[in-house]
């Protein structure tokens, strides 16, 4: 998550937005608001960029998962952290991390932010 929060901090003069979406807490439980403002203060995020996803059907990402697919490999398995890039200009998915077209989530940033 550091990593985030220097590609942040380096391009957002370039247009670059973020959003962390957390679903569980450091115990897989569900997050609250103290726990989302403490992990945005440790990683070094902006508190209104990071946002909590815990819902009452199927619980953690619940909202997120409904509206995004994640890509999953083979074996169904999600990675955490996740991460995904969207273009701003159509809100296009251009990269996930469990599989799109980019070696890396820098990779993809790069590619959004140089159209």
């Amino acid at each position: 998550m550091p990593q985030v929060g220097a590609a942040y901090n380096q391009y957002k003069s370039a247009g670059l937005e973020i959003f962390i979406v957390l679903g569980e807490n450091q115990y897989r439980q569900k997050p609250n608001l103290a726990y989302c403002k403490s992990y945005a203060k440790q990683y070094g995020l902006p508190e209104d960029r990071v946002f909590l996803d815990y819902g009452n059907m199927y619980g953690a990402w619940e909202t997120l998962f409904t509206n995004i697919y994640p890509y999953l490999p083979p074996s169904g398995e999600l990675s955490l952290p996740w991460e995904a890039v969207l273009d701003g200009d159509n809100m296009e998915y251009t990269y996930s991390s469990s599989g799109g077209g980019f070696d890396n989530v820098v990779d993809a940033l790069n590619e959004s932010l140089a159209d």
